[in-house]
């Protein structure tokens, strides 16, 4: 089989473990928003539609608010502590997925909602409603931005994703991912906050993002600097050394590398692409889940992420 083969052959044990829990209501028998947000968006790209739509039901029925918003609990956005700061992140997958599904009354009203996480008029956009512009925040949403047709805010996040990479001081040391009016936020020795160049299982994802989004955006504006961009970020994931590629934190530096790839032809970033896919591959348990050692929600948020992103990178590899 080729990698893209086994891409697609690990993404169907991915879903049908996922489906095969799937109960009566539509959910997975979880209370917490963090089990089933990505669902959607990774069953539709599965080919299991029906699937997709009952959990997107079950997401809109039971989390969604008044104002836009998808939440476990009044305040409260999942168990998982990560999310209270990423706050926004949850809902970006849902109105991904929403457009999928051709739900685009559900997919127009999370992002509406989305809009007040837009960091002023310089493009960035929050984790949360308070915090400073991100960078994973910027991409997806700048992502989802660009899915339905906002073309300005999308190339707004481009812009400021390239000047978060032009900043960087030191990036052979450390890359930071935060800024406000001021500038980076250098602040905070969260791996969440800062990439630590070289260090051990490092969240590479929130790098491979912007790979992926500042790609796609070229493709739509011709843009060179936003090329420029996507290149000096996988460039700065090349040079995370061996770690990068052998953890399933780098699921999103495939996925763009893979992107990259093949809007560049440059073998540098088709051997990035292959070497963390085959990580991917690797670490699927026998039941077709990932991470079945971790929390519930944990187990259901990765095996929905890479069983999306397998089948993404999939599309780019090589014939």
């Amino acid at each position: 089989m080729t990698l893209a083969e086994r891409c697609a052959a690990a993404a169907a044990r991915g879903a049908n473990w996922l489906v095969a829990r799937i109960a009566a209501d539509g959910s997975y028998g979880q209370d917490d928003l963090a089990c089933h947000y990505k669902s959607p968006a990774a069953l539709a790209s599965a080919g299991r539609p029906r699937a997709a739509r009952r959990l997107l039901e079950f997401i809109d029925a039971r989390y969604a608010t008044d104002d836009g918003d998808f939440v476990t609990a009044p305040g409260l956005k999942s168990e998982n502590p990560v999310y209270q700061e990423f706050w926004s992140y949850p809902n970006g997958w849902i109105a991904l997925g929403a457009h999928q599904l051709g739900r685009f009354d559900l997919a127009d009203r999370a992002h509406r909602h989305l809009r007040a996480y837009r960091f002023g008029e310089s493009g960035g956009h929050r984790a949360n409603r308070t915090g400073p512009a991100d960078a994973i925040s910027t991409a997806h949403l700048g992502y989802l931005a660009l899915t339905l047709g906002d073309l300005p805010a999308a190339r707004a996040a481009g812009a400021w994703l390239a000047s978060l990479l032009h900043a960087q001081p030191e990036p052979h040391k450390r890359f930071f991912l935060r800024a406000n009016e001021n500038g980076l936020c250098e602040e905070s020795d969260s791996p969440l906050h800062a990439l630590t160049t070289g260090a051990p299982d490092q969240p590479y994802f929130m790098i491979g993002y912007p790979i992926a989004f500042l790609t796609r955006l070229h493709q739509v504006t011709g843009d060179p600097a936003e090329l420029a961009a996507a290149a000096g970020y996988a460039d700065y994931a090349a040079s995370c050394g061996e770690n990068l590629r052998t953890t399933q934190l780098s699921h999103k530096v495939a996925w763009g590398a893979a992107l990259l790839a093949r809007h560049t032809g440059d073998p540098r970033r088709l051997d990035l692409a292959v070497g963390v896919t085959e990580h991917l591959l690797s670490a699927q348990s026998p039941d077709g889940c990932w991470s079945p050692g971790e929390p519930v929600p944990t187990t259901f948020d990765d095996t929905a992420e890479i069983t999306h992103w397998l089948l993404r990178i999939a599309a780019e590899l090589p014939d």
